[in-house]
């Protein structure tokens, strides 16, 4: 649970940054992808590519990655607490007798 808390606060600290570079790139490309003119069909199509994958990474990195992770931290959890368990119960040998 120390891990999720981690993660979450690392995504807080991050968040400003990454909206900022992101949203300032996808402004820039914005007149690209409404220009008109000579060349404007090419300009337009990198345009529309660069802001699609802006905004796939702004999604990756903000939600897709801390999932996993999280996801990958409980399973080690599960797998780390089958490890330390014991293979049976005890035997009624070695039960006390009330």
């Amino acid at each position: 649970m120390e891990r999720l808390a981690a993660v979450l606060q690392a995504n807080r600290d991050r968040l400003r940054p990454i909206l900022m570079t992101t949203f300032t790139l996808i402004a820039g490309m914005i007149p690209l992808a409404l220009g008109t003119g000579p060349g404007a069909e090419e300009r337009r199509a990198t345009a529309i590519v660069v802001i699609g994958g802006q905004m796939l990474c702004l999604l990756l990195t903000l939600v897709v990655t801390p999932v996993a992770y999280t996801l990958l931290d409980d399973l080690r959890e599960k797998l780390r607490w089958r490890k330390a368990a014991p293979e049976a119960g005890p035997t009624m040998a070695e039960v006390p007798a009330k």
